[in-house]
């Protein structure tokens, strides 16, 4: 999918890292604090269109002086505004081949919760969670809860004579993936060799400017995985709106190699338009970059 499509569905790419960053923060916005649900709750329950999720979370891990890192242990605010956002199935990510029944889609830095990657894998088909190695125990701790629960809809309706609910086990792969020290190849484990992702997803990742190139290379990186097979992979990133100077630094490292589109104001939910405090972008490499060299 050329870039020229998004285009004309999303009009003119961003041009300027420092003139996106000023309009996305000279806008007034209610203040989020750090971003949190509750971060001293161990369990929470979040309904996403009617559906309930019961979700596991570690305080303690969150207030650790684990080195690398421990944001992830923990709900943040902008998760369910996006997966409500995204299993509404937007038209123009279904026009562009982004999301839908066939779609594969990953998730960047999914945290313990893995709530996105709960909604959509009943959308999907197929969904792969990352983050690092200490999260997998509680993600896949939330993974079988929700999914077991899931089983006993189904059940529960195949007795009341009513179809089943979409079932979301196998759909769901968790894989530990750290952007600063493990290869992308490693994403193949849950791809056949004719399919490649179909849209990259990062939620509230960007908030650590040492992060920014190492996260921006492992974007770069998942998109080649599918330049044998000749299918562009779309990234999207939701973000809450924290730093100016981190932001404009992951706008200015992101347009070296994609073009990058915020999402209109009437394309996405009320909870994510400007003056929420979040943003929503789109990008795809660009031409020159979509054959360069992966990471090795």
């Amino acid at each position: 999918m050329p870039s020229g499509k998004l285009q004309t569905l999303l009009g003119a790419p961003i041009q300027d890292a420092e003139e996106e960053t000023f309009l996305l923060f000279s806008q007034d916005f209610p203040s989020n604090n750090l971003g949190f649900i509750d971060s001293k709750a161990e369990t929470l329950e979040i309904d996403i269109r009617g559906q309930d999720y019961f979700l596991r979370q570690s305080p303690g891990l969150l207030t650790s002086n684990r080195s690398g890192g421990t944001t992830g242990a923990v709900l943040w605010k902008i998760t369910p505004l996006l997966a409500a956002w995204l299993s509404s199935l937007p038209s123009f990510l279904s026009d562009i081949g982004a999301l839908g029944t066939n779609a594969i889609v990953a998730e960047l830095g999914c945290g313990v919760s893995g709530l996105v990657g709960l909604v959509l894998s009943r959308i999907v088909k197929c969904y792969i969670l990352t983050d690092q190695h200490y999260v997998m125990k509680y993600l896949k701790e939330n993974i079988s809860a929700n999914t077991a629960s899931h089983k006993s809809d189904a059940k529960a309706s195949k007795k009341r004579g009513n179809p089943p609910k979409h079932r979301s086990e196998g759909i769901l792969k968790p894989i530990p993936l750290d952007w600063e020290t493990d290869d992308v190849e490693i994403l193949r484990a849950a791809l056949t060799p004719d399919v490649s992702v179909d849209l990259l997803l990062l939620c509230d990742c960007v908030y650590n400017d040492f992060l920014i190139p190492p996260l921006v290379q492992t974007c770069v990186d998942i998109c080649h995985l599918g330049s044998s097979c000749g299918k562009t992979t779309v990234v999207l990133i939701a973000q809450q709106l924290r730093s100016d100077s981190i932001c404009e630094s992951f706008f200015g490292t992101l347009l070296k190699w994609f073009d990058v589109w915020r999402v209109p104001d009437d394309k996405v939910s009320a909870e994510l338009r400007l003056g929420s405090g979040y943003a929503v972008h789109l990008a795809v490499l660009k031409e020159q970059n979509s054959n360069a060299e992966t990471r090795k």
